[in-house]
């Protein structure tokens, strides 16, 4: 009688663990649209390097000299003032392009950090440092 006893707690343990049907349920979540800023398409301007050499240098004139004087070269590399200009318009546009990104970036942080707190999920985040950098 006494293992009888012992058995049955044991038997409607069993019996409720496998009558206990889990029930699910489909939820779906709204997921708000992600707005990117838009990025240009990036358009460079070529540029013609030139290679002054020391040896092929034509007739000796003063500032040819000195500009070999201060190099400590043996050769240098020259453009002319209209390339120059399309050099400082390339480093502005690809500047300008950079920071599109980094906004894109951004955009795509903020949109799943705002997801990530609504849904109750821990909110990872990686630091990178600020790249602030001038406009000439």
């Amino acid at each position: 009688m006494l293992k009888v006893v012992k058995a049955l707690p044991l038997c409607l343990l069993l019996a409720a663990c496998q009558t206990a049907q889990p029930t699910t349920a489909v939820v779906t979540v709204e997921r708000p649209t992600l707005v990117l800023p838009s990025v240009d398409n990036i358009h460079l301007n070529d540029i013609e390097w030139h290679v002054v050499n020391k040896a092929a240098k034509p007739g000796s004139e003063d500032h040819i000299d000195t500009a070999f004087g201060k190099a400590h070269s043996e050769s240098l590399f020259a453009i002319n003032p209209r390339d120059y200009e399309d050099l400082a318009v390339n480093q502005a546009n690809l500047v300008k392009v950079i920071r599109q990104y980094q906004a894109q970036i951004s955009a795509y942080k903020q949109y799943y950090d705002s997801q990530a707190t609504k849904d109750g999920t821990t909110k990872t985040s990686t630091t990178q440092g600020s790249t602030s950098g001038s406009s000439n």
